[in-house]
């Protein structure tokens, strides 16, 4: 499901407000701002790949990697914030390209697993190429302007995110209207008839693993800038598996069920964390939040495949039929003269 009109106009509301009301929410909640923000850029990224091309993807949090170093070395060569992340993009949708090569000849789970082995490759090349990512010590990324402003503190930041999440809801909202975006629709249900009609296979998987990778690339790059460090541990496998779990929970092929996705994967840890201290649990908290991660994939496969979004919307629609139920119910009147 696209974004409409009225859902843009929606978010850019929502958008101008949380940015007005950053002052107020304190450094904590600056951080879960811009930490669900850059969260749902990567995933988006992802629903677009998965949920509307139908390319099964276990290598997301390598190249957020890819995005986190590429912009590290640009900034700390000097260049601007802006222009580090565009370079991030573009060097992601390349990496992305070429992890996408084997979805030319296999399907499915076979082409799952290359992905995954992919994943594993990139990790190793991140303690590899000590120049470029100072092996397993991590990259130290140093702060950069944004379009020439000096970025005081993470109010900023957090800013930048939201903005640049608005720019990929609308900018991927209006590639499905495309051709190109229904070619990818048609792709997911059947690459049998998208041949049949005509379609360039092979070319729009490529495009898609590429916008993909630019995106993917760009939260990568504000993951750098705002953790101040890029290192190998840190795009585990571990993080493909939360952005899978992001786009099952939101909802596969759902713009807005990204957003939700990432906010409830990103607070969810959280919670746990908080609800462990209070319970005098606080070092089972990691393997509560993996198991709790397990049991709502699950459970969203098997009820609601649609996820969060879709039963939003479902819940929506029944309270709508109910109120118009009411409404439009007969109403009973006392005879005139009795009471």
């Amino acid at each position: 499901m696209t974004v409409n009109y009225r859902q843009i106009l929606i978010l850019i509301t929502v958008a101008v407000t949380t940015i007005a009301l950053l002052p107020a929410l304190g450094r904590y909640g600056t951080y879960i701002v811009y930490a669900v923000a850059i969260a749902a850029i990567g995933a988006l990224a992802l629903n677009l790949l998965i949920g509307y091309c139908g390319q099964i993807s276990f290598c997301h949090g390598a190249l957020l990697g890819v995005g986190a170093y590429a912009a590290g070395n640009f900034g700390n060569a000097g260049h601007d914030m802006a222009i580090s992340l565009m370079a991030a993009g573009a060097v992601t949708a390349l990496v992305g390209v070429l992890v996408g090569l084997p979805a030319l000849r296999l399907r499915g789970l076979y082409f799952a697993i290359a992905t995954l082995a992919a994943q594993f490759i990139l990790e190793f090349l991140f303690r590899l190429l000590e120049p470029l990512t100072h092996g397993v010590a991590g990259l130290m990324i140093k702060p950069a302007p944004f379009l020439g402003m000096n970025l005081s503190n993470d109010r900023g930041y957090a800013a930048i995110s939201i903005g640049l999440l608005l720019a990929s809801l609308i900018g991927v909202s209006y590639l499905l209207r495309t051709d190109l975006g229904r070619r990818f629709i048609l792709i997911r249900d059947s690459e049998m008839v998208a041949r049949g009609m005509g379609v360039n296979v092979a070319v729009t998987k490529l495009w898609a693993f590429a916008i993909s990778g630019f995106l993917t690339g760009i939260a990568g790059g504000l993951l750098g800038f705002t953790t101040r460090i890029a290192a190998p541990e840190a795009f585990e496998i571990a993080l493909s598996v939360d952005y899978v779990a992001m786009i099952i929970v939101g909802g596969l092929g759902s713009l807005p069920g990204a957003l939700i996705g990432a906010g409830f994967v990103v607070l969810l840890p959280e919670v746990v964390q908080r609800l462990g201290e209070s319970l005098g649990a606080a070092t089972q908290t990691s393997a509560i939040r993996e198991m709790v991660f397990g049991l709502l994939i699950i459970i969203f496969m098997i009820y609601e495949p649609r996820g969060l979004y879709a039963l939003g919307e479902r819940l929506s629609r029944r309270l709508r039929a109910t109120f118009r139920r009411r409404d439009g119910a007969p109403r009973l009147t006392s005879p005139e003269g009795t009471r």
